[in-house]
Formats: C-alpha cells, structure tokens, sequence
C-alpha cells in the first residue's frame, strides 16, 4: 500500500469511529407513582445494552432535571433478558423536594422486595442500536442498605412504559 492508501484508510477508520461515539441512546419512561404519572427522557449517558442479541443487559436511566415547575425525576431500572425473557428486574427512584435530593426508593424482583416485573413488548436491532419498549410493575419502598432489604410497609406502587433505543455499551 502507498501513503496515500495509508491515508484514506486512516481517514476512513476515524470517521467511522467519530460517527460511532455519537450514537446516544434515546427514547421515555413514563411512570405511575402513587397515581401521579410522569414522563422522563432517557438519560443517554447512562443508558444501554451490553451482552448478545439473544441474551442482552439493559439499563435505562431516565432524568428530568427542567425548570418547568415540577420537581427533578431520575429512575433507573434494569434488567437481564436472556431469550428476551426479563429476569432479574431493579428499579430505583430519587424522591426530590424543593429541587434537593431527599431520599430513594427501590423495587426488585421477589415479592417481599417489591414483585418488580418487566414485559418486552418489542425489540429490534439496528447495528449496535436496539430499539425496545414494554411496560413495568410493583412496589418501590426505601431501604437503608441499597435495595437489599426493601420496607415495603411504607410502599408505594408503580406501573409504567419504556419506549427506547439503546446503544450498546462500548
């Protein structure tokens, strides 16, 4: 090959990988807590999949942090989904109060942790991007050691949808 080669290539390889890192994931959660629904970008820094097509990790995060009067939202939730059969779901959700962190609350799969279930209602795959929604379900209560142990004496119930694509995790 001659320098000049060298140099398409070169220039070939950096473009393509300068378009790559611009994929940002996208999309919404919007959720039902405690009968008051709320709708939240996705955060696209934070959010992705990682694994196979067959067998793929998905975490969305989503974040709301405008000055449109209402207090900031920022939930996370994630889960396995091997034979895109969810499994092992984890949510959490910041509680805010005059725009100040004042708490989580958490919901996981087993019952006594807040019977978190998660249906895949689509998916597709686009390269590296995979489009995906479903909707989700349980009791999101506090917990002082992470979601571990969730007290769901205090519990508040929570559905919601996801409508998202997520880039996979470089």
């Amino acid at each position: 090959m001659t320098s000049r080669h060298h140099l398409v290539l070169a220039t070939c390889l950096a473009t393509s990988l300068a378009t790559a890192s611009y994929s940002q994931s996208s999309g919404t959660v919007t959720l039902i807590v405690a009968d008051q629904e709320r709708t939240i970008p996705v955060w696209s820094d934070q959010s992705d999949w990682s694994g196979g097509e067959s067998w793929p990790s998905i975490n969305i995060y989503a974040r709301d942090f405008s000055d449109s009067g209402e207090e900031p939202a920022l939930i996370s939730l994630s889960f396995e989904a091997a034979g895109w059969q969810p499994s092992a779901p984890e949510m959490d959700l910041v509680l805010y109060e005059n725009r100040k962190s004042v708490g989580r609350l958490f919901a996981r799969e087993e019952e006594e942790r807040g019977g978190l279930t998660v249906i895949v209602d689509s998916h597709a795959f686009d390269g590296t991007s995979l489009s995906l929604s479903g909707s989700f379900e349980g009791t999101l209560g506090p917990s002082d050691n992470y979601g571990n142990d969730i007290d769901l004496s205090q519990g508040v119930p929570v559905t919601g949808t996801f409508d998202v694509v997520l880039e996979t995790l470089e």
